[in-house]
């Protein structure tokens, strides 16, 4: 590993190598950030953003390869021991150097915040050492070989940061400049030493609607818009001033069953639902050729997908006698909870009143959706989990996990799920040196969540974006967008 970290240091990815660097980057998502604390969430859109501002001691490529970030070197002197060596030079964006207290201090507090959403990453670590200025030993309790990967979301700030931080400061290549309703503003950082160029400004703008973001595109108010819906994207491909983008997804739709909540705590009310979904009928006119449905809580190019794990083939008469015998034979009315913009809602409700269940479907901001998962205040959800480090790991860990905060584990158990049997195999999964060995347990582990149904998974979509044909950028596999990767394209003529 050490010989590796050699070969990549100080070639890692890098933005505006194409000549004519945009101006500034116009970016439309579908959600808005519940914090810009970037130890307070676990989002795939905040980390989009904060992924400008912020750096890591490693971090992921474009392709989820591993490369360097602060860190220029790491070893493991033995299966319990990491060391890292930091770069030289490194500075925050209000002038301070990067010190080793930096580091350490964002370690502990991803571990000891209260409201952290990432002490699962370091869920084996145990000890943090400074060795000298430049070097840190991380000891873990047991062997812990996804620990690179978990770094990657461990985000370096000032030792000073407040309890909740509103204002980033990041050695990133851009800093925060202003967030209003809807909006983030960044600038670039000049002579940053990982992004050669970059376009002088980023907008982030946060907008559940797609048809809004579509129409904001073919305006010219946005550079790239993510999430692009199937009704849109024959058209948009099309368009010569436009090119339609997709790339393999690391997520899952899911149902989320609160099981020790009334109706749910009966796996007979929960199996009914299962076999009420028709999945393959929900994916055509949802996502079109752009979905598949899904039989677990990962994709097919996540690590640990288990291909003999297939979707639920429907059912309505076995549905229907399995709410008859949970005592609802005269049907059952239930709230489904989601954030604004998913078009879930509506094709759940239709199905599931073919087997008696009247569904109130309820849409919130994501903010506030976020908030009432997080107090465990929402029964009944429709989400999806992203895979973000590539390993299955991630919702094992922590949503499939029972709640032990004080071990970082089940930090989005948002439903209180506890399976004493299925949390063994996770730790066990953890401390495995063996591929092979892994790889057995995950799956294991996917199965005895998958027959608990206290999450549905529902299908899987590739992440679909569109962007001005003049502007050069390639999707990531983990499905951030970051300013920094736009850059001109000056191969191609025309577009907006």
């Amino acid at each position: 590993m050490l010989g590796a970290a050699f070969a990549l240091a100080g070639c890692g990815e890098r933005a505006g190598d194409t000549p004519g660097t945009p101006e500034v980057a116009r970016i439309a998502l579908h959600g808005d950030p519940s914090t810009l604390d970037p130890h307070l969430q676990s989002e795939v859109i905040a980390q989009a953003v904060l992924g400008n501002i912020y750096e890591t001691l490693v971090a992921f490529g474009p392709d989820m390869a591993l490369v360097p970030q602060l860190a220029e070197t790491w070893d493991n002197p033995s299966d319990l021991q990491w060391r890292f060596r930091l770069r030289e030079g490194l500075r925050f964006h209000d002038g301070r150097p990067l010190r080793m207290e930096d580091v350490l201090a964002s370690i502990e507090r991803v571990r000891r915040h209260p409201r952290s959403r990432q002490a699962g990453s370091l869920v084996a670590v145990v000890d943090v050492r400074r060795l000298d200025d430049r070097t840190l030993e991380l000891v873990t309790d047991r062997p812990y070989p996804v620990l690179l990967n978990r770094l990657a979301f461990v985000s370096i700030v000032p030792s000073d940061a407040p309890d909740e931080i509103t204002a980033p400061v990041g050695t990133g290549p851009y800093r925060f400049e202003a967030r209003s309703p809807g909006r983030v503003d960044l600038t670039a950082v000049a002579d940053h030493w990982r992004v050669r160029s970059a376009p002088a400004r980023a907008e982030y703008h946060f907008i559940a609607d797609a048809d809004i973001r579509v129409r904001g595109l073919l305006d010219g108010a946005f550079d790239l818009i993510d999430d692009v819906p199937p009704e849109h994207a024959e058209s948009l491909d099309a368009d010569p001033s436009m090119r339609l983008m997709t790339a393999p997804s690391l997520a899952v739709a899911y149902l989320q069953l609160a099981a020790t909540v009334p109706p749910f705590d009966d796996p007979r009310v929960r199996r009914a639902v299962d076999m009420a979904i028709d999945r393959p009928a929900m994916v055509r006119e949802l996502h079109g050729q752009f979905g598949v449905p899904s039989g677990q809580m990962v994709s097919r190019n996540v690590f640990g997908y288990d291909p003999t794990l297939q979707p639920t083939v429907r059912d309505l008469e076995t549905a229907r006698g399995l709410l008859a015998d949970a005592g609802f034979a005269d049907g059952l009315e239930l709230t489904l909870e989601l954030r604004d913009g998913r078009e879930d809602g509506p094709v759940l409700a239709r199905q599931l009143a073919e087997i008696g269940v009247k569904l109130r479907v309820v849409e919130r901001p994501w903010g506030d959706m976020y908030a009432q998962l997080s107090e465990r205040r929402v029964p009944f959800y429709l989400g999806a989990w992203v895979n973000t480090s590539g390993d299955a790991g991630d919702v094992l860990d922590r949503k499939l996990h029972s709640r032990q905060p004080e071990r970082g584990y089940g930090d989005a158990n948002y439903g209180d799920f506890s399976h004493p049997e299925l949390d063994a195999i996770i730790e066990e999964s953890n401390a495995v040196l063996s591929l092979e060995r892994r790889q057995e347990l995950l799956q294991r582990a996917l199965g005895l969540s998958r027959n608990d149904l206290a999450y549905i998974p529902l299908y899987s979509r590739r992440d679909v974006y569109a962007v001005r044909s003049d502007l050069s950028w390639t999707p990531r596999q983990d499905a951030r967008t970051y300013a920094y990767e736009l850059a001109a394209d000056t191969g191609r003529k025309g577009g907006r």
